[in-house]
């Protein structure tokens, strides 16, 4: 059974055979048997492995799973010998190879900035010049776009999320987001949109609020503020609330007396 390799000293290598991946388009499965000098010990490949000892060297077949461009880059046809120096870069094309296609899976299920994407890379386990190449890779083919998903991530909050412009400069910075593209996000919000999302919000948590008036509006204001909205956006949007709490409350009086008989005063 072919067996993926650990890290060890390889002097040689010979390609076997190779297939296209059954489930990774694009992508081929290579078959190879590395040469390793005569005394390593035969544990160290695992029970599993094909070993070979000779007078001078080892040998154990293995497997790597590279793209077509590298499989054609590489000449890896059947008989193709390889270098210890080789095997060792092969090795590093076939961890770009799979860095990149988790990148594409990573973003396939969500947009993510740049530092969002790097940190994802990070938690499997993949080297650091191992994800800035991934994470350059992406940017050269534009799909991955800082700028963009800035600008998207700043509309979606506002609107669905009601969060005004300073919560989501603070949050596209803490993704990584340069200032600049920050501020140019933010900047082109409307805000008309902004206003009636603070208005819209208000009017949802203004029958949530305990306490008297006074200490109603002043919790909203606070809550608002939190949100990201500037102060007068704050207060327009509270005094609505207010304003609309109040007249809901004479409706339902004027509603009370008729059903009762009573007519109702100015």
């Amino acid at each position: 059974m072919l067996q993926p390799m650990r890290e060890i000293e390889v002097i040689g290598a010979e390609v076997l055979s190779l297939e296209a991946h059954p489930k990774r388009p694009g992508m081929y499965r290579i078959a190879l048997r590395l040469e390793k000098p005569a005394q390593s010990d035969e544990a160290e490949y695992g029970t599993d492995a094909e070993v070979t000892t000779g007078s001078s060297a080892a040998e154990l077949e293995t497997f790597v799973t590279v793209h077509e461009d590298t499989l054609i880059g590489w000449r890896l046809l059947k008989g193709r010998r390889l270098t210890g120096e080789e095997w060792t870069e092969l090795k590093r094309e076939e961890e770009k190879e799979e860095a990149y296609r988790s990148a594409l899976g990573f973003l396939e299920r969500k947009a993510r900035s740049s530092k969002e994407l790097a940190l994802a890379l990070k938690r499997k386990g993949f080297e650091p010049t191992v994800i800035d190449g991934c994470i350059e890779r992406l940017h050269s083919r534009r799909m991955l776009d800082d700028t963009a998903f800035a600008k998207r991530f700043a509309e979606q909050r506002a609107v669905s999320q009601r969060k005004g412009r300073r919560l989501i400069r603070q949050e596209l910075i803490q993704r990584g987001i340069g200032k600049a593209d920050a501020d140019e996000a933010v900047g082109e919000l409307s805000g008309e949109v902004e206003r009636q999302s603070a208005i819209e919000l208000a009017h949802k948590r203004w029958p949530l609020t305990k306490g008297d008036y006074r200490n109603r509006k002043h919790k909203l204001i606070a809550f608002l503020l939190r949100r990201g909205y500037p102060m007068g956006v704050v207060r327009q949007a509270v005094d609505e609330a207010a304003l609309r709490d109040e007249e809901s409350g004479r409706d339902d009086d004027e509603v009370d007396a008729d059903d009762m008989g009573i007519e109702s005063w100015e």
